[in-house]
């Protein structure tokens, strides 16, 4: 009670000297900033004084029988300076008519005199003080929420509407920004400020979720009272009142019109002012998604101008120029009204993406346009019979309702198309020549007729903002395998296809199949991550009867998925799958990545991951898997590499970045090593493929490690044998890698560099080193079509390996375009899922 009351500044009046001393001493036990006068003309005076200050009096205790001012006129004096001054009167007499005018003054306590109890009185002055302290509170909390109110008033964008849009309250902020008076804006829709070419589908999303009382995210373009164009990111939220019901909504609104405008520069071209490469990648991507959803027809048309090389060889590049922004212009005219999206993909030639339309309406839109171009009337004395540029134009419209194919396989479709148009003469339109291009798909899992692994690793890459992947691994699937076979692991998966399918039913999230084990679910709106982490934990999680796959009438296998989630842009993949192993490790059905661990959790899955290492070296579970190697001459396989995998109680395989460290930590690397090595060997006696092996720089700088290798190359030969050495920090001792290198080509075999330009490449020392291959870095590989910076860093590297007389191999080649940007920089050898993913021997034929 006594710290409660410490601060609170006590203004005492009492005219009576010893009953004065005798009060004063049980106040100042409690309060340590009382302020004494002997008479009430004196006590105004000090009120007065401090109120002048600023320092004013939270609690006045006065007597009321007093010379010159009584304590009552007193406190009428002092409530015409401040209304609501706490006081307590005390008398010595217990009277109506004191009592009276207490009241209308409305003294908050009246004490009669003298205090017999002490307790009562300071009891009585500690409620008192808790209202001022309380009031205190509250007085402090309307200054910040006026402060609050001013900062936000003053520089944040936000609007209030009610349940009907109506807008109630606007800042000041987003009045200044847009140039509208409060007036002008106060009862209107949000229409006032939306600029008409939003989509219909946009307006439609942003009203179904805040009316199903969710936040909508998302980008708007608005214009000013001046017209002027402007684009926002809107935050919209519902309000709820203290009961929790609805009663509006709350938008706060950022300013992206700079952000757009250098968007609009990266995604359009400059020579014809259409979209660009980069940005059809992005929207074939998206708008053919969107059509899967719908259910909807979905066409591309390629357009290349005729003959255009000999074009520029004619008139020169400057014509050249002029005519592709003649014909693009064309293009951009006709179709303003009827599709979507125009692009120049490259040189001369374009994309135009066609939405929902009828066959008929798509072949005409291409044979007006080959008709619209040719009127154009830009001579070519070489081109056409006409004597004018003309175009080609391949095409396909797919039923999204009926077939399901990947995007890149749409554009390879029409592409093909065109080649044909070309072939038949030029100037020609080829259309859908395949009755069934699902036949002719390459990006599509055969058993699910889901997204593959490449169409995954392809739409990460196009992500502009943070998206959810989660990955969900099938467990006890290679035991499966093993009792009952392939056909029954086949069955199972296309079965797990179908129940997820079932469950994704949004435009903005997609379901792959990785391999016969594993799918992944990429959701790229965040107003959907929440539904999709509940279904993902109390539906695909969750067993029912779905989980069960029977085997015949009488006996079934229940199936069960692991999940790994992960969250961002980038390295989400690799996030996605160190999440999914701890799970598997763990034996928990879902974890979610988590770069922030605490120590205790980090330490709890350190442990875990070291206990299942331990179990399988016991166990003789360290297996190799392995992955070809494809020369580029002639995509035929140079060798395999042998990947070590550790295979748990349950069957399940993980991946070595899991279990790595646990064996370095636990001081058994070296046995962990000759258990993968000895087993390679085995598959190597049977002399059907070369093969790498990895060694680290702590295997290399063992002698009894040395040792051991060398034992096994006496024994089984070295031919066909290449030993791929970690490049990193760790090396010390060049001489000795110098000399062991020695001793491996002693015996015809291989040296390979791993992980070259990793952050840590010393080229001086590598260079001296008797090596016939450099694998470059899997991470510099995946970002050489993003990263421009990357591009010229491996560039330097190849010149500088190629100075060298040193073969090159790419690592981490999972998609097409990765293919093709490697091969065109130089590279010798190429490594990836593109040519196949890690596996057995059995599975590659190699025992």
């Amino acid at each position: 009670m006594k710290n409660l009351i410490k601060d609170i500044k006590l203004l005492y009046v009492e005219d009576e000297d010893e009953l004065r001393e005798e009060t004063l001493e049980i106040l100042e036990y409690y309060f340590r900033d009382i302020v004494v006068a002997k008479d009430g003309e004196e006590g105004f005076e000090l009120y007065k004084k401090g109120f002048e200050s600023k320092k004013c009096f939270d609690i006045v205790v006065s007597d009321i029988e007093m010379p010159k001012v009584d304590g009552i006129l007193m406190c009428k004096r002092i409530k015409e300076i401040k209304r609501d001054q706490i006081v307590v009167l005390l008398s010595a007499y217990d009277t109506k008519e004191y009592l009276k005018e207490a009241m209308n003054l409305r003294v908050d306590k009246f004490i009669v005199k003298p205090v017999v109890d002490a307790y009562d009185f300071i009891s009585s002055l500690v409620t008192l003080s808790e209202k001022v302290l309380l009031k205190l509170e509250y007085k402090n909390k309307d200054f910040l929420l006026e402060q609050q109110h001013k900062i936000i008033d003053e520089n944040v964008f936000m609007t209030l509407s009610d349940l009907d849009g109506k807008i109630v309250e606007v800042s000041k902020a987003y009045l200044d920004f847009t140039g509208f008076t409060r007036d002008e804006i106060i009862g209107k829709s949000h229409s006032v400020f939306r600029e008409k070419s939003n989509k219909t589908e946009v307006i439609k999303d942003l009203w179904e979720t805040i009316l199903a009382d969710k936040s909508w995210v998302g980008e708007l373009k608005n214009r000013k009272f001046t017209k002027e164009e402007y684009w926002i990111k809107a935050n919209i939220s519902p309000l709820y009142n203290i009961d929790h019901e609805k009663i509006g909504y709350s938008a706060i609104v950022q300013d992206i019109t700079n952000a757009k405008r250098l968007e609009a520069l990266s995604i359009t071209d400059r020579l014809t002012e259409i979209h660009n490469r980069k940005y059809f990648d992005y929207s074939l991507n998206r708008e053919y998604k969107g059509a899967l959803w719908r259910r909807e027809k979905f066409a591309l048309l390629i357009v290349d101008i005729d003959n255009f090389n000999e074009y520029n060889e004619l008139y020169g590049n400057a014509s050249g120029d002029k005519a592709i922004r003649a014909i693009a212009l064309e293009i951009k005219k006709y179709l303003k009204h009827t599709v979507e999206n125009l692009f120049r993909i490259g040189g001369q030639r374009f994309a135009i993406i066609i939405l929902n339309k009828s066959d008929d309406s798509v072949k005409r839109i291409a044979l007006d346009l080959v008709d619209r171009v040719e009127a154009l009337k830009i001579k070519h004395e070489k081109g056409a019979a006409s004597g004018f540029l003309s175009v080609s134009i391949g095409g396909i419209n797919t039923d999204c309702s009926k077939e399901t194919i990947s995007n890149e396989d749409i554009y390879n479709l029409a592409d093909n198309n065109l080649s044909k148009a070309k072939m038949s003469g030029k100037n020609k339109f080829i259309f859908n020549t395949n009755d069934s291009p699902i036949e002719s798909v390459k990006n599509l899992d055969i058993s699910t007729k889901l997204p593959n692994r490449e169409s995954l690793v392809r739409d990460l890459s196009l992500l502009q903002e943070d998206a959810m992947l989660i990955l969900l691994h099938i467990n006890q699937i290679n035991s499966i395998k093993d009792i009952y076979g392939m056909q029954v692991v086949s069955e199972i998966t296309s079965q797990k296809a179908k129940q997820l399918n079932r469950i994704i039913i949004d435009s903005s999230a997609t379901l792959y199949c990785l391999n016969m084990q594993e799918f992944a679910l990429l959701v790229t709106s965040k107003a959907l991550f929440e539904k999709y982490m509940e279904l993902v934990k109390y539906s695909i999680l969750t067993n029912s009867d779905e989980d069960s796959y029977n085997l015949d009438n009488e006996n079934s296998l229940v199936s069960e998925f692991s999940a790994g989630v992960s969250y961002g842009m980038l390295n989400i993949f690799s996030q996605a799958d160190i999440a999914l192993q701890d799970a598997i490790i763990s034996k928990k059905n879902l974890i979610i990545y988590n770069n922030n661990q605490t120590k205790l959790e980090s330490e709890k899955a350190r442990l875990d991951r070291l206990k299942t290492y331990k179990r399988a070296l016991n166990d003789g579970n360290i297996v190799p898997y392995f992955q070809p190697i494809i020369d580029v001459k002639d995509n035929t396989v140079m060798k395999y590499e042998a990947l070590a995998r550790l295979v748990t109680d349950d069957g399940e395989v993980v991946s070595p970045c899991h279990f790595l460290d646990s064996s370095k930590e636990d001081n058994t690397f070296e046995f962990f090593s000759r258990q993968m090595i000895q087993k390679v060997f085995n598959v190597y006696a049977k002399k059907k493929a070369d093969i790498s092996i990895n060694l680290a720089y702590e295997n290399i700088n063992s002698p009894t490690m040395r040792d051991y290798i060398k034992n096994r190359l006496d024994k089984y030969g070295g031919e066909g044998i290449t030993f791929e050495i970690l490049e990193s920090e760790d090396i010390e001792d060049y001489a000795l890698i110098e000399d062991f290198i020695k001793m491996l080509k002693s015996y015809n075999c291989k040296i390979s560099i791993d992980d070259f330009g990793s952050g840590y490449s010393n080229f001086t020392n590598i260079i001296k080193l008797d090596i016939d291959y450099i694998k470059l870095d899997g991470s510099l590989i995946e970002k050489i079509n993003i990263d421009k910076n990357v591009e010229h860093m491996v560039v330097a590297l190849l010149d500088f390996v190629k100075n060298a007389k040193i073969k090159t191999i790419a690592e981490f080649v999972s998609t097409k375009e990765l293919d093709a940007k490697v091969r065109e920089l130089g590279v010798d050898y190429i490594q990836g899922y593109l040519y196949g993913e890690p596996n057995t021997a059995e599975n590659y034929g190699l025992l």
